[in-house]
């Protein structure tokens, strides 16, 4: 995707995804939180705080702000595939 500058023309715009030790850790995270957050009629916030928990028990190098960064990544991922499947 990138900037229109004129009719037709395209700059490709650059890569907005700056942190790559949440990039490391996607998929683990996915694998790890997928039993409370693979069904997304179960999104609550109760789910959010064990996810969080869980998470932060994992990895305790990442901070706070990285976590619920992270649990947010996970939780479109799982509504991007529920809505694709219908």
């Amino acid at each position: 995707m990138g900037i229109p500058l004129e009719k037709g023309d395209f700059v490709l715009s650059p890569d907005r995804r700056i942190n790559d030790r949440l990039r490391l850790r996607f998929d683990a995270a996915m694998n790890m939180l997928q039993p409370l957050l693979g069904d997304p009629g179960a999104h609550n916030g109760a789910a959010f705080y064990r996810a969080m928990t869980r998470l932060q028990s994992a990895h305790p190098d990442l901070s706070s702000a990285e976590i619920e960064a992270l649990v947010t990544s996970v939780v479109r991922a799982y509504q991007s595939r529920a809505s694709n499947s219908l």
